[in-house]
Protein backbone atom coordinates (compact mmCIF):
# COMPACT_ATOMS: atom_id res chain seq x y z
CA UNK A 1 0.00 0.00 0.00
CA UNK A 2 1.11 3.39 -0.92
CA UNK A 3 1.24 5.82 2.04
CA UNK A 4 0.78 9.66 1.90
CA UNK A 5 2.16 10.25 4.62
CA UNK A 6 5.66 12.62 5.47
CA UNK A 7 8.35 11.46 6.60
CA UNK A 8 9.76 13.08 9.14
CA UNK A 9 12.21 15.81 9.55
CA UNK A 10 15.70 14.30 9.14
CA UNK A 11 16.99 16.05 12.02
CA UNK A 12 14.43 14.37 14.18
CA UNK A 13 15.63 12.15 16.85
CA UNK A 14 13.23 9.38 17.54
CA UNK A 15 13.08 7.18 20.28
CA UNK A 16 10.99 3.76 20.98
CA UNK A 17 8.49 4.56 24.18
CA UNK A 18 8.79 3.07 26.95
CA UNK A 19 8.18 -0.72 27.05
CA UNK A 20 8.43 -0.69 23.37
CA UNK A 21 10.47 -3.56 22.44
CA UNK A 22 11.51 -5.65 19.11
CA UNK A 23 10.90 -8.65 19.24
CA UNK A 24 12.98 -11.74 17.10
CA UNK A 25 11.23 -14.08 15.15
CA UNK A 26 11.07 -17.94 17.01
CA UNK A 27 12.66 -19.66 14.17
CA UNK A 28 13.90 -19.09 10.63
CA UNK A 29 10.95 -17.64 8.71
CA UNK A 30 9.02 -16.37 11.54
CA UNK A 31 7.35 -13.21 12.40
CA UNK A 32 9.24 -9.88 13.60
CA UNK A 33 7.06 -8.20 16.05
CA UNK A 34 7.13 -4.83 17.87
CA UNK A 35 5.23 -5.63 21.49
CA UNK A 36 4.19 -2.99 23.83
CA UNK A 37 4.16 -3.84 27.49
CA UNK A 38 5.38 -7.14 26.80
CA UNK A 39 2.14 -7.81 24.38
CA UNK A 40 2.61 -7.66 20.58
CA UNK A 41 1.05 -4.53 18.94
CA UNK A 42 2.37 -4.87 14.76
CA UNK A 43 3.99 -7.27 12.88
CA UNK A 44 7.16 -5.89 10.82
CA UNK A 45 9.40 -7.40 8.35
CA UNK A 46 12.82 -7.57 9.05
CA UNK A 47 14.07 -4.36 7.29
CA UNK A 48 11.54 -2.11 9.82
CA UNK A 49 12.55 -3.70 12.80
CA UNK A 50 16.48 -3.41 12.17
CA UNK A 51 15.39 0.72 11.70
CA UNK A 52 12.97 0.74 14.79
CA UNK A 53 15.86 -0.43 16.48
CA UNK A 54 18.09 2.14 15.85
CA UNK A 55 15.48 4.28 17.33
CA UNK A 56 17.30 5.41 20.83
CA UNK A 57 17.22 8.88 21.04
CA UNK A 58 20.19 10.15 19.96
CA UNK A 59 20.97 9.64 16.94
CA UNK A 60 18.98 11.99 14.25
CA UNK A 61 16.91 10.80 10.84
CA UNK A 62 19.61 11.33 8.40
CA UNK A 63 22.39 9.47 10.98
CA UNK A 64 20.55 6.42 11.50
CA UNK A 65 20.51 6.18 7.42
CA UNK A 66 24.27 6.66 6.95
CA UNK A 67 24.74 4.23 9.25
CA UNK A 68 22.47 1.98 7.74
CA UNK A 69 23.96 2.70 4.71
CA UNK A 70 22.58 1.91 0.81
CA UNK A 71 20.24 1.20 -0.27
CA UNK A 72 18.24 3.17 2.69
CA UNK A 73 17.62 7.01 2.52
CA UNK A 74 16.87 9.32 4.92
CA UNK A 75 13.39 9.51 3.63
CA UNK A 76 12.91 5.65 4.13
CA UNK A 77 13.80 6.33 7.61
CA UNK A 78 11.92 9.05 8.48
CA UNK A 79 8.75 7.34 6.95
CA UNK A 80 8.61 4.37 9.54
CA UNK A 81 9.53 7.13 12.24
CA UNK A 82 6.53 8.77 11.11
CA UNK A 83 4.57 5.24 10.66
CA UNK A 84 5.56 4.16 14.20
CA UNK A 85 4.73 7.80 16.05
CA UNK A 86 1.18 7.25 14.11
CA UNK A 87 0.86 3.79 15.54
CA UNK A 88 1.68 5.21 19.52
CA UNK A 89 5.06 3.28 19.87
CA UNK A 90 7.70 6.12 19.71
CA UNK A 91 8.03 8.52 22.95
CA UNK A 92 6.09 11.72 23.74
CA UNK A 93 9.17 13.61 24.33
CA UNK A 94 11.00 12.49 21.30
CA UNK A 95 12.00 14.61 18.95
CA UNK A 96 9.80 13.75 16.25
CA UNK A 97 7.45 16.90 15.57
CA UNK A 98 4.25 14.85 15.85
CA UNK A 99 3.64 12.68 19.51
CA UNK A 100 4.41 15.40 21.91
CA UNK A 101 1.75 15.57 24.71
CA UNK A 102 0.59 11.79 24.50
CA UNK A 103 1.52 10.05 27.81
CA UNK A 104 3.70 7.55 27.26
CA UNK A 105 2.87 4.01 28.61
CA UNK A 106 4.42 2.34 31.98
CA UNK A 107 6.24 -0.80 31.23
CA UNK A 108 5.03 -3.60 32.88
CA UNK A 109 1.18 -2.35 34.29
CA UNK A 110 -0.63 -5.28 36.03
CA UNK A 111 -3.70 -4.03 35.69
CA UNK A 112 -4.70 -3.10 31.92
CA UNK A 113 -7.53 -2.05 30.16
CA UNK A 114 -8.94 -3.24 27.24
CA UNK A 115 -11.67 -1.24 25.20
CA UNK A 116 -14.15 -1.75 25.11
CA UNK A 117 -15.23 -3.98 28.30
CA UNK A 118 -12.02 -6.03 28.95
CA UNK A 119 -9.82 -5.39 32.40
CA UNK A 120 -6.97 -7.38 32.52
CA UNK A 121 -5.10 -7.83 35.53
CA UNK A 122 -1.72 -9.57 35.53
CA UNK A 123 -0.72 -12.21 38.16
CA UNK A 124 2.76 -12.82 36.99
CA UNK A 125 5.01 -14.03 33.66
CA UNK A 126 4.66 -17.96 33.60
CA UNK A 127 7.77 -18.12 31.47
CA UNK A 128 10.20 -19.87 33.57
CA UNK A 129 7.57 -22.61 33.84
CA UNK A 130 6.23 -23.65 30.52
CA UNK A 131 10.27 -23.30 29.82
CA UNK A 132 11.29 -25.91 32.25
CA UNK A 133 7.49 -28.39 31.39
CA UNK A 134 8.49 -28.14 27.54
CA UNK A 135 10.22 -31.61 27.48
CA UNK A 136 6.16 -32.37 28.63
CA UNK A 137 4.15 -30.54 27.06
CA UNK A 138 5.56 -31.48 24.07
CA UNK A 139 5.17 -35.10 24.34
CA UNK A 140 1.26 -33.98 25.40
CA UNK A 141 0.86 -32.04 22.46
CA UNK A 142 2.64 -34.61 19.84
CA UNK A 143 0.89 -37.34 18.22
CA UNK A 144 0.84 -39.91 21.14
CA UNK A 145 -1.54 -37.06 23.20
CA UNK A 146 -3.65 -35.86 20.14
CA UNK A 147 -4.92 -39.84 19.30
CA UNK A 148 -5.89 -40.35 23.79
CA UNK A 149 -7.71 -36.86 23.11
CA UNK A 150 -9.39 -37.99 20.50
CA UNK A 151 -10.35 -41.45 21.59
CA UNK A 152 -11.82 -39.77 24.42
CA UNK A 153 -14.03 -37.57 22.82
CA UNK A 154 -15.22 -40.61 20.59
CA UNK A 155 -15.84 -42.21 24.00
CA UNK A 156 -17.84 -38.91 24.81
CA UNK A 157 -19.84 -38.70 22.13
CA UNK A 158 -21.12 -42.02 22.28
CA UNK A 159 -21.70 -41.84 25.79
CA UNK A 160 -23.82 -38.75 25.25
CA UNK A 161 -25.69 -41.28 22.53
CA UNK A 162 -26.43 -43.82 25.17
CA UNK A 163 -27.27 -41.54 28.20
CA UNK A 164 -29.61 -38.98 26.46
CA UNK A 165 -32.56 -39.64 28.57
CA UNK A 166 -30.23 -39.26 31.99
CA UNK A 167 -29.06 -35.90 30.98
CA UNK A 168 -32.72 -34.72 29.73
CA UNK A 169 -33.69 -35.93 33.52
CA UNK A 170 -30.52 -34.13 35.33
CA UNK A 171 -31.46 -30.85 33.35
CA UNK A 172 -35.76 -31.07 34.83
CA UNK A 173 -34.03 -31.45 38.43
CA UNK A 174 -33.13 -28.99 41.00
CA UNK A 175 -29.52 -29.02 42.23
CA UNK A 176 -28.57 -29.47 45.53
CA UNK A 177 -26.63 -26.22 46.66
CA UNK A 178 -23.14 -28.53 47.46
CA UNK A 179 -23.05 -29.62 43.87
CA UNK A 180 -23.48 -26.15 42.60
CA UNK A 181 -20.10 -25.20 44.65
CA UNK A 182 -18.33 -27.90 43.54
CA UNK A 183 -19.29 -27.50 39.85
CA UNK A 184 -18.52 -23.80 39.98
CA UNK A 185 -14.93 -24.83 41.00
CA UNK A 186 -14.85 -27.23 38.71
CA UNK A 187 -15.14 -24.78 36.20
CA UNK A 188 -12.97 -22.64 37.04
CA UNK A 189 -9.96 -24.96 38.09
CA UNK A 190 -10.67 -26.11 34.39
CA UNK A 191 -11.00 -22.99 33.09
CA UNK A 192 -7.36 -22.50 34.54
CA UNK A 193 -6.09 -25.62 32.81
CA UNK A 194 -7.80 -24.17 29.13
CA UNK A 195 -5.68 -21.09 29.38
CA UNK A 196 -2.57 -23.61 30.56
CA UNK A 197 -3.64 -25.29 27.54
CA UNK A 198 -2.49 -22.25 25.32
CA UNK A 199 0.57 -21.59 26.82
CA UNK A 200 1.50 -25.27 26.68
CA UNK A 201 0.95 -25.37 23.33
CA UNK A 202 2.62 -22.46 22.43
CA UNK A 203 5.92 -23.67 24.32
CA UNK A 204 5.85 -26.45 22.57
CA UNK A 205 6.54 -25.00 19.68
CA UNK A 206 9.18 -22.63 21.26
CA UNK A 207 7.37 -19.66 21.86
CA UNK A 208 6.70 -18.30 25.46
CA UNK A 209 3.79 -17.05 27.18
CA UNK A 210 4.24 -13.46 27.92
CA UNK A 211 1.54 -12.81 31.10
CA UNK A 212 -0.96 -14.61 32.95
CA UNK A 213 -3.61 -13.36 35.23
CA UNK A 214 -7.44 -13.08 35.74
CA UNK A 215 -10.14 -10.47 33.82
CA UNK A 216 -13.31 -9.44 33.10
CA UNK A 217 -14.46 -9.97 29.58
CA UNK A 218 -17.67 -8.13 28.72
CA UNK A 219 -18.46 -8.41 32.33
CA UNK A 220 -17.97 -12.29 32.44
CA UNK A 221 -14.84 -12.99 34.69
CA UNK A 222 -12.03 -15.26 33.21
CA UNK A 223 -8.62 -15.94 33.13
CA UNK A 224 -6.67 -15.16 30.13
CA UNK A 225 -2.77 -16.46 29.41
CA UNK A 226 -1.49 -14.13 27.06
CA UNK A 227 0.27 -15.49 24.09
CA UNK A 228 0.52 -13.09 21.51
CA UNK A 229 4.30 -14.01 21.24
CA UNK A 230 2.39 -16.99 18.95
CA UNK A 231 3.02 -14.26 16.18
CA UNK A 232 6.96 -15.24 16.24
CA UNK A 233 6.06 -18.37 14.64
CA UNK A 234 6.77 -19.15 11.48
CA UNK A 235 4.17 -21.48 10.53
CA UNK A 236 -0.27 -20.06 10.39
CA UNK A 237 -1.01 -23.79 11.60
CA UNK A 238 0.80 -23.49 14.75
CA UNK A 239 -0.55 -19.85 15.50
CA UNK A 240 -4.16 -22.05 14.80
CA UNK A 241 -3.30 -24.66 16.91
CA UNK A 242 -2.03 -22.45 20.43
CA UNK A 243 -6.02 -20.72 19.65
CA UNK A 244 -7.41 -23.84 19.65
CA UNK A 245 -5.95 -25.76 22.16
CA UNK A 246 -7.76 -23.75 25.33
CA UNK A 247 -11.24 -25.13 23.85
CA UNK A 248 -9.37 -28.71 23.32
CA UNK A 249 -9.09 -29.24 26.72
CA UNK A 250 -12.73 -28.16 27.65
CA UNK A 251 -13.63 -30.62 24.79
CA UNK A 252 -11.80 -33.16 25.97
CA UNK A 253 -12.76 -32.64 29.62
CA UNK A 254 -16.64 -32.63 28.83
CA UNK A 255 -16.09 -36.20 26.87
CA UNK A 256 -14.23 -37.37 30.37
CA UNK A 257 -17.01 -36.39 32.00
CA UNK A 258 -19.95 -37.88 30.44
CA UNK A 259 -18.16 -41.11 30.13
CA UNK A 260 -17.74 -40.90 34.20
CA UNK A 261 -21.08 -40.10 34.53
CA UNK A 262 -22.00 -43.68 33.44
CA UNK A 263 -20.26 -45.39 35.47
CA UNK A 264 -21.15 -43.39 38.84
CA UNK A 265 -24.46 -44.51 40.96
CA UNK A 266 -24.47 -41.11 43.45
CA UNK A 267 -27.24 -38.89 42.07
CA UNK A 268 -25.69 -35.84 42.89
CA UNK A 269 -22.45 -36.84 41.71
CA UNK A 270 -23.77 -38.44 38.57
CA UNK A 271 -26.08 -34.73 38.05
CA UNK A 272 -22.76 -33.28 38.57
CA UNK A 273 -20.39 -34.71 36.12
CA UNK A 274 -23.28 -33.92 33.63
CA UNK A 275 -23.61 -30.61 34.45
CA UNK A 276 -19.89 -30.60 34.42
CA UNK A 277 -19.58 -32.06 30.92
CA UNK A 278 -22.19 -29.51 29.46
CA UNK A 279 -20.82 -25.71 30.70
CA UNK A 280 -17.30 -27.57 29.56
CA UNK A 281 -18.86 -28.33 25.83
CA UNK A 282 -20.89 -24.84 25.92
CA UNK A 283 -17.41 -22.78 26.99
CA UNK A 284 -16.01 -24.38 24.14
CA UNK A 285 -18.43 -23.62 21.56
CA UNK A 286 -18.39 -20.20 22.71
CA UNK A 287 -14.80 -20.05 22.28
CA UNK A 288 -14.70 -20.64 19.07
CA UNK A 289 -17.31 -17.92 17.73
CA UNK A 290 -14.64 -15.74 16.15
CA UNK A 291 -16.96 -12.51 16.36
CA UNK A 292 -15.22 -11.06 19.12
CA UNK A 293 -11.62 -11.83 21.01
CA UNK A 294 -11.83 -15.47 21.64
CA UNK A 295 -9.79 -18.29 20.42
CA UNK A 296 -11.80 -18.84 17.37
CA UNK A 297 -11.32 -15.40 16.22
CA UNK A 298 -7.31 -16.17 16.64
CA UNK A 299 -7.70 -19.68 15.23
CA UNK A 300 -9.44 -17.54 11.70
CA UNK A 301 -6.67 -14.51 12.38
CA UNK A 302 -3.74 -17.35 12.55
CA UNK A 303 -5.18 -19.15 9.53
CA UNK A 304 -5.25 -15.69 7.31
CA UNK A 305 -2.49 -14.62 8.49
CA UNK A 306 -4.43 -11.34 9.01
CA UNK A 307 -3.46 -9.69 12.69
CA UNK A 308 -6.00 -7.61 12.74
CA UNK A 309 -8.57 -8.82 10.93
CA UNK A 310 -11.52 -8.23 13.04
CA UNK A 311 -10.40 -4.41 13.85
CA UNK A 312 -9.88 -3.66 9.68
CA UNK A 313 -13.62 -5.53 8.94
CA UNK A 314 -14.84 -3.29 11.95
CA UNK A 315 -13.27 -0.48 10.31
CA UNK A 316 -14.73 -1.72 6.82
CA UNK A 317 -18.33 -1.72 7.72
CA UNK A 318 -18.09 1.55 9.46
CA UNK A 319 -16.32 3.26 6.29
CA UNK A 320 -19.08 1.49 4.45
CA UNK A 321 -21.95 3.35 6.41
CA UNK A 322 -19.91 6.45 6.65
CA UNK A 323 -19.96 6.23 2.54
CA UNK A 324 -24.02 5.34 2.40
CA UNK A 325 -24.20 9.06 4.55
CA UNK A 326 -22.08 10.55 1.55
CA UNK A 327 -19.34 11.57 3.86
CA UNK A 328 -16.89 8.74 3.38
CA UNK A 329 -14.80 7.36 0.60
CA UNK A 330 -15.82 4.13 -0.12
CA UNK A 331 -12.03 3.12 -1.05
CA UNK A 332 -9.86 1.00 0.77
CA UNK A 333 -6.86 2.34 0.23
CA UNK A 334 -6.23 5.13 2.22
CA UNK A 335 -3.44 6.02 3.91
CA UNK A 336 -2.80 3.50 7.23
CA UNK A 337 -0.63 5.36 10.15
CA UNK A 338 0.54 1.87 12.09
CA UNK A 339 3.44 0.44 10.21
CA UNK A 340 3.22 -2.78 7.80
CA UNK A 341 -0.61 -2.40 8.53
CA UNK A 342 -2.03 -5.67 6.96
CA UNK A 343 -4.91 -3.30 6.49
CA UNK A 344 -8.07 -2.89 4.47
CA UNK A 345 -6.19 -3.17 0.88
CA UNK A 346 -6.17 -7.00 1.78
CA UNK A 347 -10.10 -7.08 1.03
CA UNK A 348 -9.93 -7.23 -2.34
CA UNK A 349 -12.12 -9.07 -4.53
CA UNK A 350 -14.04 -10.34 -0.55
CA UNK A 351 -15.02 -6.31 0.99
CA UNK A 352 -18.80 -7.55 0.58
CA UNK A 353 -17.85 -10.35 3.43
CA UNK A 354 -15.40 -8.35 5.06
CA UNK A 355 -17.98 -5.60 5.97
CA UNK A 356 -20.48 -8.59 6.82
CA UNK A 357 -18.24 -9.72 9.31
CA UNK A 358 -16.98 -6.52 10.49
CA UNK A 359 -21.11 -5.95 11.65
CA UNK A 360 -21.10 -9.41 12.80
CA UNK A 361 -18.63 -7.97 14.78
CA UNK A 362 -19.90 -5.31 16.10
CA UNK A 363 -23.07 -6.58 16.86
CA UNK A 364 -22.18 -9.61 18.76
CA UNK A 365 -20.50 -8.06 21.52
CA UNK A 366 -23.66 -6.28 22.46
CA UNK A 367 -25.66 -9.46 22.11
CA UNK A 368 -23.20 -10.68 24.87
CA UNK A 369 -22.94 -7.78 27.45
CA UNK A 370 -26.91 -8.28 26.94
CA UNK A 371 -27.35 -12.37 28.02
CA UNK A 372 -24.95 -11.49 30.75
CA UNK A 373 -26.53 -8.26 32.26
CA UNK A 374 -30.21 -10.36 31.97
CA UNK A 375 -28.21 -13.20 33.68
CA UNK A 376 -27.21 -10.75 36.20
CA UNK A 377 -30.58 -8.91 36.69
CA UNK A 378 -32.52 -12.18 36.98
CA UNK A 379 -30.43 -13.42 39.54
CA UNK A 380 -30.10 -10.87 42.04
CA UNK A 381 -34.10 -11.54 43.15
CA UNK A 382 -33.77 -12.47 46.78
CA UNK A 383 -30.39 -12.62 46.98
CA UNK A 384 -30.05 -9.08 48.87
CA UNK A 385 -29.16 -5.22 48.82
CA UNK A 386 -25.66 -5.81 47.71
CA UNK A 387 -25.64 -8.18 44.61
CA UNK A 388 -28.47 -5.56 43.46
CA UNK A 389 -26.46 -2.40 43.98
CA UNK A 390 -23.31 -4.48 42.06
CA UNK A 391 -25.67 -5.46 38.88
CA UNK A 392 -27.15 -1.58 39.08
CA UNK A 393 -23.70 -0.25 39.11
CA UNK A 394 -22.58 -2.84 36.37
CA UNK A 395 -25.49 -1.75 34.08
CA UNK A 396 -24.14 2.20 35.10
CA UNK A 397 -20.98 0.90 33.56
CA UNK A 398 -22.54 -0.30 30.29
CA UNK A 399 -24.24 2.83 29.84
CA UNK A 400 -21.09 4.92 30.00
CA UNK A 401 -19.37 2.64 27.26
CA UNK A 402 -22.44 3.02 24.77
CA UNK A 403 -22.56 6.57 25.50
CA UNK A 404 -18.59 6.96 24.48
CA UNK A 405 -19.22 5.07 21.86
CA UNK A 406 -22.40 6.77 20.18
CA UNK A 407 -20.06 10.21 20.76
CA UNK A 408 -16.69 8.76 18.95
CA UNK A 409 -18.91 7.18 16.42
CA UNK A 410 -20.94 11.11 16.36
CA UNK A 411 -18.00 12.99 15.83
CA UNK A 412 -16.16 10.31 12.98
CA UNK A 413 -19.54 11.10 11.28
CA UNK A 414 -18.97 14.78 11.44
CA UNK A 415 -15.39 14.72 10.71
CA UNK A 416 -16.48 12.92 7.35
CA UNK A 417 -18.50 16.13 5.74
CA UNK A 418 -21.57 14.01 5.31
CA UNK A 419 -24.69 14.76 3.28
CA UNK A 420 -27.08 16.41 5.79
CA UNK A 421 -30.08 15.21 3.83
CA UNK A 422 -29.12 11.51 3.85
CA UNK A 423 -27.54 12.21 7.68
CA UNK A 424 -31.56 13.67 8.64
CA UNK A 425 -32.76 10.80 6.77
CA UNK A 426 -30.73 7.95 8.27
CA UNK A 427 -31.96 9.62 11.53
CA UNK A 428 -35.85 9.71 11.09
CA UNK A 429 -35.70 6.19 9.57
CA UNK A 430 -32.90 4.63 12.42
CA UNK A 431 -35.57 6.59 14.82
CA UNK A 432 -38.75 4.63 13.28
CA UNK A 433 -36.93 1.15 13.10
CA UNK A 434 -35.96 1.57 16.94
CA UNK A 435 -39.65 2.61 17.86
CA UNK A 436 -40.96 -0.13 16.04
CA UNK A 437 -38.80 -2.51 17.32
CA UNK A 438 -39.28 -1.41 20.82
CA UNK A 439 -43.07 -1.57 20.21
CA UNK A 440 -43.01 -5.24 18.95
CA UNK A 441 -45.50 -7.36 21.78
CA UNK A 442 -43.81 -9.91 23.73
CA UNK A 443 -44.69 -12.25 26.11
CA UNK A 444 -45.34 -10.55 29.34
CA UNK A 445 -45.23 -14.02 31.35
CA UNK A 446 -43.11 -13.60 34.19
CA UNK A 447 -42.56 -16.21 37.40
CA UNK A 448 -42.19 -17.12 40.79
CA UNK A 449 -42.66 -20.19 43.09
CA UNK A 450 -44.27 -22.39 44.93
CA UNK A 451 -44.03 -24.16 47.74
CA UNK A 452 -46.49 -27.05 48.78
CA UNK A 453 -46.57 -28.95 52.61
CA UNK A 454 -49.52 -29.98 54.74
CA UNK A 455 -51.62 -30.34 51.83
CA UNK A 456 -51.72 -26.57 50.86
CA UNK A 457 -50.08 -24.94 47.38
CA UNK A 458 -48.76 -21.59 48.62
CA UNK A 459 -46.98 -19.04 45.45
CA UNK A 460 -44.06 -17.46 46.72
CA UNK A 461 -42.12 -14.37 45.96
CA UNK A 462 -38.95 -12.64 47.06
CA UNK A 463 -39.95 -9.28 48.88
CA UNK A 464 -40.93 -6.39 46.48
CA UNK A 465 -42.17 -8.39 44.15
CA UNK A 466 -46.01 -7.63 43.26
CA UNK A 467 -48.10 -10.84 43.58
CA UNK A 468 -50.58 -11.39 40.58
CA UNK A 469 -54.03 -10.40 41.67
CA UNK A 470 -56.55 -12.91 43.21
CA UNK A 471 -58.20 -14.55 40.76
CA UNK A 472 -55.39 -14.76 37.80
CA UNK A 473 -54.56 -18.17 36.75
CA UNK A 474 -51.52 -19.75 36.42
CA UNK A 475 -48.83 -22.77 36.01
CA UNK A 476 -47.48 -24.81 37.91
CA UNK A 477 -43.89 -25.94 36.79
CA UNK A 478 -40.87 -27.96 37.47
CA UNK A 479 -37.89 -26.93 39.18
CA UNK A 480 -35.31 -27.67 36.60
CA UNK A 481 -32.04 -26.57 36.22
CA UNK A 482 -33.00 -26.02 32.80
CA UNK A 483 -36.02 -27.56 31.49
CA UNK A 484 -39.25 -27.33 33.33
CA UNK A 485 -42.05 -30.33 33.13
CA UNK A 486 -45.75 -28.69 33.28
CA UNK A 487 -47.04 -29.89 36.62
CA UNK A 488 -50.92 -28.70 36.48
CA UNK A 489 -53.12 -25.48 37.28
CA UNK A 490 -54.05 -23.23 39.47
CA UNK A 491 -55.77 -20.35 40.23
CA UNK A 492 -54.39 -17.18 42.58
CA UNK A 493 -56.18 -17.29 46.23
CA UNK A 494 -58.20 -14.01 47.39
CA UNK A 495 -56.61 -14.50 50.92
CA UNK A 496 -54.32 -12.05 52.48
CA UNK A 497 -50.81 -12.38 51.66
CA UNK A 498 -47.69 -13.44 54.55
CA UNK A 499 -44.78 -11.94 53.75
CA UNK A 500 -42.02 -13.75 56.08
CA UNK A 501 -38.79 -15.96 55.59
CA UNK A 502 -39.29 -18.67 52.87
CA UNK A 503 -36.40 -21.69 51.56
CA UNK A 504 -34.40 -20.04 48.58
CA UNK A 505 -35.47 -23.19 46.83
CA UNK A 506 -38.51 -21.93 46.46
CA UNK A 507 -37.25 -19.26 44.04
CA UNK A 508 -34.28 -20.50 42.97
CA UNK A 509 -33.48 -24.29 41.10
CA UNK A 510 -32.27 -25.42 44.23
CA UNK A 511 -32.74 -28.51 46.78
CA UNK A 512 -34.41 -27.40 50.16
CA UNK A 513 -31.41 -25.55 51.94
CA UNK A 514 -30.30 -23.31 55.33
CA UNK A 515 -30.08 -20.58 53.23
CA UNK A 516 -33.31 -18.57 53.94
CA UNK A 517 -34.71 -15.55 52.21
CA UNK A 518 -37.61 -12.34 52.51
CA UNK A 519 -40.01 -13.53 50.55
CA UNK A 520 -44.08 -13.15 50.32
CA UNK A 521 -46.45 -15.79 50.02
CA UNK A 522 -50.25 -15.87 49.02
CA UNK A 523 -52.10 -19.14 49.21
CA UNK A 524 -53.57 -21.31 45.77
CA UNK A 525 -56.66 -22.35 44.93
CA UNK A 526 -58.14 -24.52 42.72
CA UNK A 527 -54.86 -26.95 42.08
CA UNK A 528 -55.59 -29.25 39.58
CA UNK A 529 -52.21 -31.84 39.58
CA UNK A 530 -50.81 -34.79 40.68
CA UNK A 531 -48.39 -35.33 42.82
CA UNK A 532 -46.34 -32.07 43.42
CA UNK A 533 -43.02 -31.64 45.06
CA UNK A 534 -42.37 -29.61 47.66
CA UNK A 535 -40.63 -26.33 45.56
CA UNK A 536 -41.19 -25.55 42.31
CA UNK A 537 -41.67 -23.00 39.54
CA UNK A 538 -45.19 -20.52 38.47
CA UNK A 539 -45.68 -18.91 35.39
CA UNK A 540 -47.85 -16.28 35.19
CA UNK A 541 -49.10 -16.02 32.04
CA UNK A 542 -50.14 -11.78 31.14
CA UNK A 543 -51.37 -9.73 28.82
CA UNK A 544 -48.56 -9.18 25.89
CA UNK A 545 -46.70 -6.21 26.28
CA UNK A 546 -44.09 -4.41 24.22
CA UNK A 547 -40.54 -4.85 24.26
CA UNK A 548 -39.31 -1.68 25.49
CA UNK A 549 -41.73 -2.79 28.78
CA UNK A 550 -40.38 -6.17 28.99
CA UNK A 551 -36.71 -4.23 28.24
CA UNK A 552 -37.48 -1.83 31.46
CA UNK A 553 -38.99 -4.64 33.77
CA UNK A 554 -36.54 -7.08 33.62
CA UNK A 555 -33.40 -5.05 33.46
CA UNK A 556 -33.88 -2.22 35.63
CA UNK A 557 -37.54 -2.84 37.38
CA UNK A 558 -36.66 -6.48 38.84
CA UNK A 559 -33.15 -5.63 40.16
CA UNK A 560 -34.62 -2.11 42.10
CA UNK A 561 -37.10 -4.70 43.43
CA UNK A 562 -34.35 -6.95 45.08
CA UNK A 563 -33.37 -3.93 47.25
CA UNK A 564 -35.46 -4.90 50.11
CA UNK A 565 -34.70 -8.61 50.09
CA UNK A 566 -32.04 -10.50 51.63
CA UNK A 567 -30.59 -14.22 52.05
CA UNK A 568 -29.68 -15.62 54.93
CA UNK A 569 -28.86 -19.05 56.44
Amino acid sequence: MTSVLPPLPLTATPRLAPGITVDDPIADAGQWIIARDGAPAVRVSEPVAVVARRFTGDRSIAEIAAALGDPWTADDVGLIARRLDGAGLLAADADTGGSRGRRPRRRGRRLQYRPPLTLQWSVGDPSALFAALRPLTRAVAGAPGVVIGAAVVVAGVVATALGWSDIVAVLESPLPLSVIAWLGLAIVLTTIVHELGHGATLSAFGGSPRRIGVMLFYLAPAFFCDVTDGWRLSRRRQRALVALAGPAVHLVCAAASIVASRLVVDDSLHAGLVLYALSCLAIAALNLLPFVQLDGYLALMSALDWPHLRRDAMTAAGHSFLGLLGGAARSTGAADPRPESDGLHRAGRHRGLLIAYGILCRLFPVGLVGFVLYRYATSVAGLGTVPALCYLATLGLVAAVVFRALLRGAKALAASAPNPWRVAAAAVAGTALIAAVLMIPVSSARTVGFVSEGGEVRLVASAGETLPEAGTPVVLESSGILIQRRLGTAVVGDGEPHRGEIDLAALVPVTPSPLRTDGIQVALSDVRSGALPRFGRVRVDGDARSLGAWLWRTFLDVPLAALGSEARA
